[in-house]
């Protein structure tokens, strides 16, 4: 019985936060969730920075934990669209260019594929086009500002 309770936490879905609208990241489970007054109302796989998250200091291709501030989103050559998660320090986080995209030019038709393994440089990276699409307008739409990286 024990072992059954166990096991029901550990595969439990990731939880939004219980007041306002945000986005959250579980790096562990891999899972992008579009929350709202508590309740999840999208969920995506996603890939991360390919040497996992950063708890304390973000090193190469580390994807940050923490809150963060979201930017609006916008087009990107590279990656269809992109939404810039704010330097929070910038003294400390020079060269900072970490958000939430979709796949990378030539891989925009593999699907899942992309998010099979971790292969951004820190960043959050969806599936599709499709999936970008949908989280900027989310974050446009409700003006979500708010993202939360575990």
């Amino acid at each position: 019985m024990l072992f059954s309770v166990l096991i029901l936490l550990l595969a439990a879905e990731p939880a939004c936060p219980s007041g306002g609208t945000a986005v959250v990241v579980d790096t562990a489970q891999h899972v992008l969730l579009l929350c709202d007054a508590g309740a999840t109302v999208r969920r995506f796989d996603v890939a991360i920075g390919e040497n996992g998250p950063a708890p304390k200091r973000v090193g190469w291709a580390q994807t940050p934990l923490g809150t963060f501030t979201l930017a609006a989103p916008r087009p990107s050559k590279q990656f269809h669209v992109f939404v810039p998660l704010v330097n929070p320090d910038p003294k400390r986080f020079r060269a900072w260019a970490i958000g939430v995209h979709g796949p990378q030019r030539g891989w925009e038709n593999a699907g899942h594929v992309n998010v099979e393994s971790d292969w951004t440089l820190g960043c959050i990276a969806v599936a599709s086009d499709a999936e970008i699409d949908a989280i900027a307008a989310f974050v446009r739409e409700r003006k979500v500002r708010r993202i939360d990286v575990r």
